[in-house]
């Protein structure tokens, strides 16, 4: 008895880390594709102005997007989904 007690115990705590992986994974992706979409705005700015300013303002987007798939934990396959490639 003690010992299915022990097991379903570990089986719970195991499949909240999971969940709890899931979560961040799911937390990381929302933010990274808020700043996709920005990204994509900003991208359409600059084709239409020329505006350098803004390739600053790009690479500050891109840095964070990185950094949202390296706290992911999965840095390949966070980018593939967000980039769609």
């Amino acid at each position: 008895m003690k010992l299915t007690y022990i097991l379903a115990t570990l089986l719970m705590l195991s499949l909240g880390g999971l969940q709890s992986c899931q979560s961040e994974y799911a937390e990381r992706m929302s933010k990274a594709m808020e700043l996709k979409h920005k990204h994509q705005e900003l991208m359409a700015v600059m084709n239409e102005s020329g505006d350098s300013d803004i390739r600053n303002l790009l690479s500050e987007l891109e840095k964070e997007i990185q950094i949202q798939a390296k706290i992911s934990g999965n840095e390949d396959l966070f980018m593939k989904e967000l980039w769609g490639q």
